[in-house]
């Protein structure tokens, strides 16, 4: 290995080191109640047999990504897919990604210190945290990481075995279709087997011969983004019609280079209007915008290539998620960024060089001189905004809280951080938030539902106190509005009926106490004040029947041996 070969080894692995270190605090996070749950906990398919198949041929969580089920499942038969487990997963591949960056720098002529700062820029972005932070976004990073080694076998003119590691990264998730018009672009400005090289350009980036080359590429894509289709619930024209799909395409792109430069205030929820609506000054404003940037990109593509090919690039690696095929809740998300961040960050990290200026005479001095500094206290704000970021997804609490406060009008958000409180124990703040959601959302039926239960248990609670202290006609009262929340609640039926057992209302006490029976109530003391209830009203037989059913439930019991052995005559036994 010669001496360049090993320090961009070296680089490369620096920059990956970096990441890794930066991120490892993520390896203690827990899952989320934001798809972890259902894909790492309540998934009877991950530890099952025929996973194989059934990654294939699943639309589960509305996804197809065959290649992030079969690692997924890899892990959990040879370890256990636990959230350090997973967590890991993200972090080492996130840490890989970067590491190939600057391998992709290096390759696209990039003087080594320009590749490791735009890998770092790339990796290091508050942008990145959704995917590494977040268990369920591993698809994201193993697709790029495959998307990464096809662009290399291309580079190298290894047409084969780019076009099969270009299907790994689709089957990971379909997240790379424009990664055919990528690979047109640098076939036409990398110099060697790919394509013409910098001093000829009559061929053009898309002319015939750049087709030819990409064809396997753009067939791939099509048949992935049809099977993507399949299995997504996407959204009718009734629903978001084409006024609405253009300005959210045409807006996308904006929005995310705003968040690149200014990224505050990210959220893990921007969720799609329930009725979106074409905005025509914005469309008109943001397509204007789009056809000047593109046609000077395309106007001075020979003087200034590197901004030609990181401009068509970020178009169409962002293509997918800008809008034009709505699914789901969400109008943008930070994840949405990571594939179309790498051309951006290798073209701030190299600059605009003019075609024909070699990096050692243009860039290498001058960045080194004026840039490296600047662009080194951009990382280390970048770096700093992404520790804090990184905060906000150490826990479902957190995440939904930071979600709360920039949107307290997101009923998802509040929901979701209800959710996450009544799994931690914090009923009252559960209420609160479930609360908030019905104000905002009167109908939301499994906010009110889940809140009911919430209250039940807390009406239970009070109920228990009150019996413990004597006051029975108080308890009673907590009871009855438990039961009436929560019919269901095994423990409120049996008490209510014991204590108006213990009031002397044996009449009163029959339904509640019966109910609990069939709910499963685990003590014997149900049965036996059942029996006497029926008993004191004359319904002897009755009172027989629940004994003999309770001495087959519960044979080592004294009190219903000795209750039934009293009865014995009138049971006729």
């Amino acid at each position: 290995m010669g001496d360049g070969s090993f320090r961009g080894v070296a680089a490369a692995a620096g920059a990956g080191a970096i990441v890794f270190l930066f991120f490892l605090p993520a390896v203690s996070f827990p899952f989320l109640n934001w798809d972890d749950v259902d894909i790492f906990v309540r998934n009877p398919a991950l530890p099952a047999p025929g996973f194989v198949s059934w990654a294939f041929t699943t639309r589960y969580l509305e996804h197809f990504q065959p290649g992030a089920w079969l690692a997924w499942g890899a892990v959990d038969r040879t370890w256990s897919l636990t959230p350090a487990a997973a967590h890991t997963m993200n972090v080492l591949l996130h840490a890989a990604c970067a590491a190939l960056v600057v391998v992709l720098a290096d390759r696209l002529g990039m003087d080594r210190v320009s590749g490791a700062i735009g890998a770092l820029l790339f990796a290091l972005h508050p942008l990145r945290v959704e995917v590494v932070a977040w268990a369920s976004a591993m698809p994201y990073s193993l697709a790029l990481l495959f998307a990464l080694l096809s662009t290399f076998a291309f580079l190298a003119g290894r047409s084969t075995v780019a076009v099969a590691l270009y299907a790994v990264s689709l089957a990971a998730r379909p997240i790379a279709l424009g990664l055919p018009v990528v690979l047109a672009a640098l076939g036409w400005f990398m110099p060697g087997p790919t394509g013409p090289g910098l001093h000829d350009r009559r061929a053009g980036p898309f002319g015939p011969a750049a087709i030819a080359r990409i064809s396997p590429f753009i067939v791939l894509a099509i048949a992935a983004a049809f099977l993507e289709s399949r299995a997504r619930l996407t959204a009718t024209f009734a629903e978001v019609g084409a006024g609405a799909r253009l300005t959210l395409a045409c807006t996308a792109p904006f929005k995310y280079l705003w968040r690149t430069i200014v990224p505050l205030h990210l959220t893990p929820l921007d969720p799609l209007a329930l009725a979106p609506r074409a905005d025509v000054p914005l469309l008109l404003a943001s397509a204007a915008a789009l056809i000047v940037i593109t046609w000077m990109a395309w106007r001075w593509r020979r003087e200034y290539p590197r901004s030609f090919v990181a401009w068509i690039s970020y178009l169409a690696l962002l293509v997918p998620a800008v809008g034009l095929v709505p699914s789901g809740l969400q109008a943008t998300a930070d994840r949405y960024t990571y594939f179309a961040a790498v051309p951006l960050a290798l073209w701030i990290a190299a600059g605009p060089a003019k075609a024909g200026h070699h990096d050692g005479e243009y860039v290498v001095s001058a960045f080194r001189r004026t840039r490296v500094p600047a662009l080194a206290v951009v990382l280390l704000a970048l770096a700093l905004l992404s520790f804090r970021q990184m905060q906000y997804w150490r826990s479902s609490i957190a995440l939904w809280t930071r979600a709360v406060e920039i949107d307290p009008r997101s009923d998802v958000a509040r929901y979701n951080l209800a959710s996450a409180y009544a799994e931690a124990g914090r009923r009252d703040d559960a209420l609160a938030q479930y609360d908030e959601v019905l104000r905002i959302v009167p109908e939301h039926r499994d906010a009110r539902r889940n809140r009911d239960l919430l209250k039940a248990a807390q009406l239970e609670d009070e109920a228990n106190g009150l019996a413990a202290s004597g006051k029975l006609d108080a308890a009673i009262e907590r009871y009855r509005q438990a039961i009436a929340l929560d019919s269901a609640r095994t423990h409120s039926q049996a008490a209510l009926g014991m204590a108006l057992v213990q009031r002397g209302r044996t009449a009163d006490a029959i339904q509640p106490l019966r109910t609990a029976i069939n709910l499963g109530a685990p003590e014997p003391a149900v049965p036996n004040a059942l029996a006497y209830s029926l008993m004191m009203n004359g319904r002897t037989r009755d009172a027989c029947d629940v004994l003999v059913a309770a001495r087959a439930r519960f044979p080592d019991d004294m009190d219903l041996a000795r209750n039934l052995a009293q009865l014995s005559r009138a049971c006729g036994q």
